[in-house]
């Protein structure tokens, strides 16, 4: 008994978690997008992930190749600096007061890393990419990620819509922990509509869907 008790008193996991939204289930999460006012949200959230895939503070894909040392070890400043300046954009699922996930968008000139897959496929720009997905680990498997997408796509939509493209992993017949699912899954993507556009790698897709500017 002593050992149980020490065990929940010692632990990170917040006990909100417990309260399960349902296996794919998006009820009772909220979105907002990402911006200063949610900026302190978004960044409490981060700092409880040590920054997130290794400290990047979701730059990655902000960064050209010749950035990247540039910023080593600044990645929160550049993020902030970034978001006030109203040029990072991701759609935020809040479970009440809190974040507890993200989906990272924008057009390619605020994303412009990791970009060679398009020169592979030989396909056009789109207007928007999204690029990675962040879930908060006493949140996974609650339909974060779901809720996420489905915010950027209505976001994106207000915005004037376009094509959107994403790059999910096709996880059928293969284990992925979800905490490396950062690019979304393949059958999250077809779900909501968007259609491959064709492989870049042994297990990640381009898939694309055009939004209009009334509906996601």
């Amino acid at each position: 008994m002593k050992k149980s008790t020490a065990s929940r008193v010692g632990s990170k996991r917040d006990p909100r978690s417990d309260r399960k939204h349902g296996k794919g289930s998006t009820a009772g999460f909220s979105v907002r997008e990402l911006g200063s006012t949610t900026w302190p949200d978004f960044e409490r959230v981060v700092e409880k992930h040590n920054g997130v895939w290794g400290g990047c503070w979701c730059v990655a894909f902000h960064l050209k190749r010749s950035e990247e040392k540039q910023w080593t070890g600044k990645h929160r400043a550049l993020k902030e600096k970034l978001v006030r300046a109203n040029q990072s954009h991701a759609a935020l699922v809040y479970d009440g007061a809190d974040i507890v996930g993200w989906c990272q968008f924008g057009p390619p000139v605020e994303l412009p890393g990791r970009m060679s897959g398009y020169g592979k496929l030989h396909e056009a720009l789109p207007d928007w990419r999204i690029t990675c997905f962040f879930v908060d680990r006493d949140h996974r498997r609650e339909g974060v990620a779901k809720a996420s997408l489905e915010g950027a796509l209505r976001i994106i939509a207000a915005k004037g819509g376009g094509t959107v493209d994403g790059y999910p992993i096709d996880t059928r017949g293969k284990p992925y922990s979800s905490s490396f699912l950062w690019g979304g899954t393949e059958a999250m993507f077809a779900k909501l509509g968007f259609r491959p556009l064709g492989a870049i790698g042994t297990s990640k897709w381009m898939m694309r869907k055009v939004v209009s500017n009334r509906t996601s």
